[in-house]
Order: structure tokens, then sequence, then C-alpha cells
């Protein structure tokens, strides 16, 4: 069986796999961080911390200004800024419009799994007109679990009403792929994502690597030269 005869369902994580959202969390966390009297840092430094989240982007921060700065102070204030200015230059990956517009062409249900909170996960695709689009959208709040726990991986399935096993996982941490491996998906690594330099994606145990989003379409057909296991 083919993986285009068996495939009805794709499931995306967000921030660094569907959006790019590395230029605003990048601009909070660096505007928290001179408020307080710390240096900001390089957008290539901070753009591996933010599958972390905002506490590990903050971290790298801290550390690099020698600094003993209350963390949860300096959080809040991150996240207050991200949220005030949560769409400012956020945008599609380059191709991944023409991707879910295939899908869609297709009939494949598509949705979002991601463990970034709700609080931030609505307001963002609804300023980029896409909260009606996916067939489900799974935060980080949603249920008790968040990835790696498979937990959210199966609710998106039963959301968007296709098995595990016709679905596939596309995300830029191992913890995604942990996620989709342990829901019995298949998964692929985005390798235009957010990918920290010591965790090599070819380690990960996904099914494919994506270069770039076009490449997933190229995958579901079987064809084109997508590494795999």
């Amino acid at each position: 069986m083919t993986r285009q005869s068996y495939l009805r369902g794709v499931l995306f994580d967000l921030d660094g796999t569907l959006l790019d959202t590395a230029p605003d969390l990048i601009n909070a966390c660096n505007m928290a961080a001179v408020e307080a009297g710390l240096k900001p840092q390089a957008v290539e430094n901070l753009k591996p911390m933010i599958s972390g989240g905002a506490r590990a982007m903050l971290r790298l921060t801290l550390k690099a200004n020698s600094s003993e700065i209350d963390l949860q102070s300096l959080e809040d204030r991150m996240l207050t800024i991200y949220q005030e200015n949560i769409a400012v230059h956020t945008c599609f990956f380059e191709g991944m419009d023409k991707v879910l517009d295939e899908l869609e062409c297709r009939g494949l249900n598509w949705g979002i799994v991601t463990n970034k909170l709700s609080q931030f996960t609505d307001p963002l695709l609804q300023n980029l007109d896409l909260y009606s689009r996916p067939g489900c959208i799974i935060s980080g709040d949603t249920l008790p679990e968040m990835k790696p726990h498979p937990m959210p991986m199966l609710e998106a399935c039963r959301r968007i009403g296709k098995l595990p096993n016709e679905c596939v996982y596309i995300g830029d941490a191992r913890r995604d792929i942990e996620a989709g491996n342990n829901a019995g998906m298949a998964t692929l690594a985005a390798l235009y994502g957010y990918i920290p330099e010591d965790d090599p994606p070819q380690d990960w145990g996904s099914d494919g690597l994506l270069n770039q989003p076009m490449d997933l379409l190229a995958w579901i057909d079987g064809i084109g030269e997508i590494a795999s296991r």
C-alpha cells in the first residue's frame, strides 16, 4: 500500500513547523531583557531555544548576561509583550501556504498539535485568518498531557475522524517525533525549523526529513529526494 493510498490526515506542530514565529518570540524576549537591564541576544542564539519555550530562551539570556534576575518575573514580562505583539512579523514558512491549499484540494484533513498555550495559539491563528481552517487545534493546555505524551496526538485524530495509522505528524523538535511515534502515526522532522545543533533530527526516529514545506507533498506522493529511515 502506498503512502498516498492510506494517508487521511496531516497534523502539524505550530512554532517552527507551520509558522515562522521566531521574529515575534525573539523580539519579545529581547524587549523584556532590555527592560530588565540585560543585553539582548542574537537571533541565531535564541532561535534554537524556541522549542523549549520562553523559559529556555530566557535562561540562555540570563546565562549570557551572568544575571540572577528572577526568571518568573522576566518570563511574565516576555509573555505579556509577546501577547501584545503576537503576529507582527509571524508568517508561513515559504511554501507552506501552497502545501495547505494542496492538502485541502486533495481532501486531506489537517490539524495543529502544539505545546503553545491556547491564550497564545488562538489569537495568533485568528490574526493570520487561520483559526477556522484546521480540522482541529490542540494546544498545550487543551488536555491534561502535552507532547511528548501521545494524548494530544490521539485526541487530534479523534477530532478529525481519522485513525493514528492514517495520519502523519510534522514537527521540528524531538518531542514532536516522540509524540507521533508514541501515538502510532507516521512522523516527519522539519529541518527548516528551530533545531538545536546538539540534537540532530537524524537521531529522532522519524519516517522522513523535510528540507522545506513543499517536500511534504513529495513525501505524500512517494517521490522526491527525502531521507527516510
